[in-house]
């Protein structure tokens, strides 16, 4: 459990490095991309790494493998549709006021590492350790509140959207 808050806090540094020079348009539309992808990673990546599952004939056992996979390859591609998408149907760069630019702009890139370090933890959290893969039982206070807090942005989000949507799945449920 140690290695995954450990990689955790590579990626939000890694995700804070690549945004923080990117201005505060570039960061907002990354952060929308991000919270589609994830939404849609969840929704559609769930259902397709079991289909996936089912079409290998592999035993059950696999199956947090599969869902992992196909929720991180949705995830990727809807990420990069996205941003093929927004900037095509937004070729100019929205100029802002050079001081909310240079203060907003890495706020917002902090939000981006927030929301895309929440989403690996909210899918670490939900796969493979509730798969029984990996165990929070042999973990620290510390490893634990690091997981709990890491994921509750993205948790948050996909509550609402679940709510709005009305869907019914043990998945999205504590």
């Amino acid at each position: 459990m140690l290695y995954l808050t450990v990689m955790l806090g590579f990626l939000f540094f890694a995700a804070v490095a690549m945004t923080v020079n990117e201005g505060l348009w570039n960061n907002t539309i990354k952060l929308f991309n991000i919270i589609l992808a994830g939404l849609l990673g969840i929704v559609v990546g769930i259902p397709l790494g079991t289909w996936v599952l089912e079409q290998t004939g592999k035993s059950a056992e696999f199956a947090w493998y599969f869902v992992l996979g196909g929720t991180w390859g949705t995830f990727a591609i809807s990420v990069v549709i996205f941003g093929l998408v927004a900037k095509s149907a937004s070729g100019v760069r929205v100029r802002f006021i050079p001081q909310i630019d240079k203060f907003v702009g890495p706020l917002m890139g902090v939000l981006v590492a927030v929301m895309l370090t929440s989403f690996a933890a909210y899918t670490l959290e939900r796969v493979p350790i509730k798969a029984g893969e990996w165990s929070l039982r042999e973990a620290s206070d510390t490893q634990k509140k690091v997981m709990m807090y890491a994921r509750a942005p993205f948790r948050n989000v996909l509550t609402r959207f679940v709510q709005a949507e009305g869907a019914d799945s043990q998945f999205y449920k504590d």
